[in-house]
């Protein structure tokens, strides 16, 4: 490997960090990856087949790791905690504030106030 392709995976390594740690959007990489490509379609049609064989290398390392933070988002989406059982255990979860034993229908609504504030 050159100098050119490390000082690029270091690059590459740093953002994929930092995109984790302020949680960037992880198909960013895959659409660099996407750009690239087309740009490197380009360069070979062009007749320059060397520069595009490393823009190829550039667009699969941008490729690995959109997918290594794909996974690392699905990880994180999916170690999420479970929501709580409902306090009352009759196994249905309501929001908080609302009353579902009441069945009167002769509440504050009747006297022209809302339930909800």
């Amino acid at each position: 490997m050159d100098t050119l392709t490390l000082a690029f995976l270091g690059v590459l390594l740093v953002y994929m960090v930092y995109s984790q740690w302020v949680r960037l959007d992880s198909r960013y990489l895959v659409v660099g990856a996407l750009v690239l490509l087309v740009i490197t379609g380009v360069v070979d049609v062009a007749g320059d087949t060397n520069p595009a064989n490393v823009l190829a290398e550039y667009v699969l390392f941008l490729f690995n790791g959109g997918l290594v933070l794909l996974f690392v988002d699905y990880l994180r989406e999916n170690r999420a905690p479970a929501p709580h059982a409902p306090a009352d255990g009759d196994g249905v979860a309501t929001p908080a504030g609302t009353d579902v034993g009441s069945t009167s229908s002769s509440g504050d609504s009747a006297k022209g106030e809302s339930r909800f504030r």
